[in-house]
């Protein structure tokens, strides 16, 4: 019998929605909206990776796990160990402090202590102060929108055009900046956000040439004096962007602005695990936010934590709304409660700390759909 033909069937039809194989969610987290860790892995000089402290990790989109640390840039190979990369191969620095990737030319933007270092083709192209027009050699943070590289130093702002070679440099002499060390920037469809070490948060807009200013109005460096009042506090140690919703980290406390109004959150009188806030990754407007104590995860609703305990085993906390918080063990542990960087996606959860890197593995749970569509 000669087989069906089923290329007209593939062409009528506009998509096809595949599902992954049905996983029962535990009874325990049906009612978490975002996805509950239920076992952490450990990595560390056994797997290659070269020193302890990881100040962060970053998935390319070609699946590839790649790590900034205190001595070189690492990358995951197929055997599990990491490769080391150092100044000897063509890093401006040994100590990598962010990793971005251009999501047009695949292309990784790193962050060091001495300058700004592109990976291409295998190839490593160093950005300096002297060699480029770079703000400042320190860069704290980088990001790639739309084939323009944007930086935070301690010098201030910079966006640079690979294809000319041209910088733009902002700080305080032609912004609404009070001082110019920048801690963080992200690039957004139509706004720049750069995080201030004392000075709150900038908002540029690169079209229309404008800048605002986004200030802590109580103005007090300690404690927040009127909760949703605006930025939780003017030091601004990271920030980022996601889905129309900007997350600030500061030391004390950790706040979101979604265009109309702030919210912010305090340790002890909310679950939000510590105040010391150093590093926050979104997802799926879920903020994964890393702190001296370990890591804190919420939709702005719901709540889970992670920690260390004093015996080093890994507690859980969770935090629904109107409930009485639920303190689990876990099996294994976070590396460490230090975290210096996350990454998170619909599979798992990276973090980067003070003693190592961790890979939190979900429990199941419903992930999301996604659309085949047919051939023309």
């Amino acid at each position: 019998m000669k087989p069906r033909d089923l290329s007209p069937w593939l062409t009528v039809a506009l998509a096809v929605t595949t599902l992954q194989a049905a996983e029962t969610t535990p009874a325990a987290f049906k009612d978490i909206p975002f996805p509950v860790i239920e076992r952490f892995e450990n990595f560390g000089k056994a797997e290659g990776i070269p020193t302890e402290k990881v100040h962060a990790v970053y998935k390319t989109t070609d699946g590839r796990l790649w790590l900034g640390t205190w001595n070189g840039l690492c990358v995951r190979r197929e055997d599990g160990r990491f490769h080391r990369y150092g100044p000897e191969d063509g890093l401006s620095h040994k100590m990598v402090l962010q990793i971005v990737e251009d999501p047009q030319t695949g292309d990784l933007w790193i962050a060091t202590m001495r300058g700004l270092t592109r990976l291409s083709g295998g190839r490593f192209t160093v950005y300096t102060q002297t060699n480029s027009g770079l703000p400042n050699n320190v860069v704290y943070g980088v990001d790639v929108r739309e084939g323009r590289v944007w930086v935070a130093t301690a010098a201030g702002a910079g966006s640079f055009n690979p294809k000319t070679g041209e910088w733009k440099i902002y700080d305080h002499n032609n912004t609404v900046m009070h001082e110019p060390w920048c801690y963080a920037i992200k690039a957004t469809p139509d706004k720049v956000f750069i995080g201030v070490w004392g000075g709150g948060i900038i908002e540029h807009d690169p079209r229309r040439g404008t800048f605002k200013e986004y200030r802590d109005p109580d103005r007090d460096f300690h404690y927040d004096l009127v909760p949703d009042d605006g930025p939780i506090n003017d030091i601004t140690s990271w920030l980022s962007w996601e889905d129309g919703v900007l997350w600030q980290c500061t030391y004390f406390g950790f706040a979101r602005y979604e265009g109309r109004g702030w919210k912010t959150w305090v340790e002890e009188k909310t679950p939000l695990l510590s105040n010391f806030t150093q590093f926050v990754w979104p997802h799926r407007r879920v903020a994964w936010i890393g702190m001296d104590r370990g890591v804190s995860v919420t939709d702005g609703e719901t709540w889970v934590n992670y920690e260390v305990g004093p015996k080093g085993e890994g507690l859980r906390t969770l935090y629904r709304p109107g409930q009485p918080p639920e303190v689990q063990t876990m099996p294994t542990a976070l590396a460490n409660c230090f975290v210096l960087g996350i990454y998170v996606d619909d599979e798992e959860a990276w973090f980067a700390t003070s003693n190592g890197l961790s890979r939190g593995v979900f429990a199941p749970y419903p992930r999301p759909a996604t659309v085949a569509r047919a051939r023309p």
